[in-house]
């Protein structure tokens, strides 16, 4: 299996990294206390959140004040995958956040995860995405103390192959002010995402090395981010069997192929359909 979403973690050191709160067997309830600041977890039946399933709620209070409640996403398991965590992860609070991850459940699906943090008195709920897998995606990729929401970017898994058949590069996102941001490019992560390139290499079948384009495409991607983009580009036109290759319709403005006006779509082999790809996602100009 070649390195999507659901390894991500791999990535990351074994264990929460910070006071980290999740349910017990059986429990409906839990909580977590760091100073001041409080992030309990429950499990609620609100028809307003879901008819049938109860549903992960986070309530967030300092000094035994509630500040804020955040809905999580159910996922008709008893006990679903839930957990919040207490880091410093915007850098624009003087004080810590509240890390906020749920599982929907279901093949390849999803974690919901939400920031909570204090901006200009307030505290508000910051939505960082979902994400494929249940893994705990809060690490601190460059050990500044700070700590950054690191998965692998969806967009890749199944875009040019199955999803055994996928890797995708890192993609990092963080809280600055009470927004969230894609910081991937950042120069402080070149070292994560050079260990992130290795593993993707190491994962891959000898045999497949030059015929998986669901392989190829994340590596390519892994490669421009850490500026070993046109090494990449090189290796893959030296390698790739063009001749066999019949090409697939696309559509040149990123709609689905479904929606596509017929003058904007077009024939391509796999290479420039990567181009494509990386233009429209932000890899490449």
């Amino acid at each position: 299996m070649l390195l999507g979403a659901a390894s991500a973690a791999s990535a990351q050191p074994d264990g929460p990294e910070f006071p980290t709160t999740e349910f017990a067997d059986g429990a409906k309830s839990a909580s977590v206390t760091v100073g001041s600041l409080t992030a309990g977890i429950s499990l609620v039946r609100r028809p307003d959140l879901d008819p049938d399933f109860e549903t992960p709620v986070l309530r967030v209070m300092v000094d035994g004040t509630a500040v804020l409640e955040v809905a999580g996403v159910a996922s008709g398991f008893d006990f679903p995958a839930t957990e919040a965590s207490v880091a410093n992860i915007d850098p624009g609070n003087p004080g810590p956040e509240v890390y906020f991850a749920s599982y929907s459940g279901g093949a390849h699906c999803c974690t919901q995860v939400t920031v909570a943090t204090a901006v200009g008195g307030r505290w508000v709920a910051v939505p960082i995405g979902e994400f494929d897998g249940d893994g705990s995606y809060l690490t601190d990729l460059n050990d500044d103390g700070v700590a950054e929401i690191a998965t692998v970017d969806n967009r890749f898994l199944y875009q040019f192959g199955c999803y055994a058949c996928s890797a995708a590069p890192l993609m990092v996102r963080s809280v600055r002010n009470g927004k969230a941001y894609d910081v991937s490019a950042e120069p402080a992560f070149l070292p994560a995402h050079r260990d992130w390139l290795k593993q993707i290499e190491e994962s891959v079948d000898p045999s497949q090395r030059w015929t998986s384009s669901g392989y190829l495409a994340g590596w390519v991607a892994a490669k421009i981010r850490v500026g070993e983009g046109d090494d990449a580009w090189r290796q893959l036109n030296a390698h790739w069997d063009f001749a066999n290759d019949q090409g697939e319709e696309v559509c040149l403005t990123g709609e689905d192929i479904a929606d596509c006006a017929r003058r904007n779509t077009a024939v391509l082999k796999f290479p420039d359909r990567l181009k494509l790809f990386l233009k429209q996602t932000g890899y490449m100009p």
